[in-house]
Formats: structure tokens, C-alpha cells, sequence
């Protein structure tokens, strides 16, 4: 019995220490990447992370984490989502590596084509009003 009790307090012990965990190292993945934007239209929060930007790449890598409480997130992003380099020039994505549509969280790595070469910036566009915008100088 005495074991019994211990053992169950070492339990709830080390279930708090991995919420603990878990909560604090999401927040330093997201101080870990200033590049990280957010935006909320209605219900729905969309956060872009561009993953590498190197000019040498031939793909450009966006993680997209897509919430809500309400509703189901069933947009093809392959579809919405377009890159605009700062010459006016778009690049519609190349694939869509992640969750598929449904539900109230998706995560996922939207991939374009790397823009030219003298691309000075970017903007990843998703439906009209979702945007976020890099500078590559």
C-alpha cells in the first residue's frame, strides 16, 4: 500500500513535468524562429514559418500550423496559397507535405519553387486576406 501511494505520486509528478515541458518548449521553438508570423481572420489562426530561404535551394519550405475552435479547417492549401516575389512575379506551390483537410489543427510544409535569384522579398498570400511578408536583403 505504502509503495502504492509513492508510486502514484511519482506519476502525477511526471505527468506535471512533461505538461511542463511540453508548454515551455513550444514557447522556445517560436522565440527559436523570429521568422514565425501569425494572423487571425475570424476564427482561424494561420501561422507561416519559412523554413529555408537559401537562394541555392530549389525548393522553399513553409511550415503552416492552421487553428480554430470553430468549424473544420478543410481548405486545399495547394489551391489558396500563392508566393509573390517583390517584382510582382507569383509561384503557385508545388506540394503540400502534411495534415489532411478537416478538423480544428492542421500542421504541415507548404513547398514553392525557388523565386529568382534577385528577389529583394516575399509575400505568401493565402486566400485574399492572409498575408505575410519576408525580407530577404
Amino acid at each position: 500500500m505504502k509503495y502504492k501511494k509513492a508510486a502514484l505520486i511519482m506519476l502525477a509528478i511526471i505527468a506535471i513535468l512533461a505538461v511542463i515541458y511540453y508548454a515551455v518548449s513550444n514557447q522556445i521553438k517560436k522565440q527559436i524562429s523570429p521568422l514565425a508570423q501569425t494572423v487571425s481572420v475570424g476564427t482561424v489562426a494561420y501561422e507561416a514559418t519559412p523554413k529555408n530561404l537559401s537562394k541555392s535551394a530549389s525548393i522553399w519550405d513553409f511550415e503552416i500550423v492552421l487553428d480554430t475552435h470553430e468549424g473544420s479547417l478543410d481548405q486545399d492549401l495547394t489551391q489558396l496559397a500563392v508566393l509573390l516575389d517583390d517584382k510582382g512575379r507569383e509561384y503557385k506551390p508545388v506540394k503540400w507535405d502534411g495534415d489532411p483537410p478537416g478538423g480544428h489543427h492542421r500542421t504541415g510544409v507548404l513547398q514553392f519553387k525557388t523565386p529568382d535569384s534577385d528577389t529583394q522579398s516575399i509575400t505568401l498570400k493565402i486566400n485574399p486576406g492572409i498575408r505575410f511578408t519576408w525580407d530577404l536583403k
